[in-house]
């Protein structure tokens, strides 16, 4: 399982050009970034007609030194976003995952402490993980998905558009 995870960041992380096979995310030595999961981007009300910034939390990106690459996952509801990335970042219980109907993602979270990569021109980069509310929810309108992609696109480096069924 765990050398399956890092095939899969492989993958996903293979524009970076990582040094050697066995190379995966590292967490950050900063004890500034907390361990856990933070909403970077909220919806104004229950109606999800628009997006606020958690400026409390982007205040932590401020204690990243150097060089970043974010990676964001999006898709539709429900098709496994959260876990993905608690995959990528090797983590058993990370962005929340459940199985009830109700949407667990509202927004667009990150997680706090950034994960170190080196480079294979021995650069080291901070990588953050951005988690993303599922498109087609109920009672959700179709411009309120496209801010999110759009804002998660905005902000990544490298965009994960997970589907279910079909391959994009």
């Amino acid at each position: 399982e765990a050398e399956h995870r890092t095939k899969d960041a492989q993958v996903l992380l293979q524009p970076l050009h990582l040094k050697g096979s066995n190379d995966v995310p590292e967490p950050s030595t900063d004890t500034c970034l907390p361990d856990k999961p933070l909403q970077l981007v909220m919806p104004d009300s229950e109606q999800h007609r628009s997006l606020m910034l958690v400026e409390e939390n982007v205040k932590h990106l401020h204690h990243i030194d150097g060089p970043v690459a974010v990676v964001a996952v999006v898709g539709k509801f429900h098709s496994g976003k959260s876990f993905l990335l608690n995959q990528l970042m090797g983590k058993q219980s990370g962005f929340g995952i459940g199985p009830s109907v109700q949407p667990h993602t509202m927004g667009i979270w990150m997680w706090g402490k950034p994960a170190t990569m080196t480079l294979a021109g021995g650069q080291t980069v901070s990588v953050i993980f951005l988690d993303t509310e599922g498109f087609a929810a109920t009672n959700i309108s179709e411009t309120y998905d496209a801010k999110i992609f759009s804002v998660a696109t905005l902000l990544s480096s490298y965009l994960v558009f997970n589907s279910v069924k079909f391959v994009l």
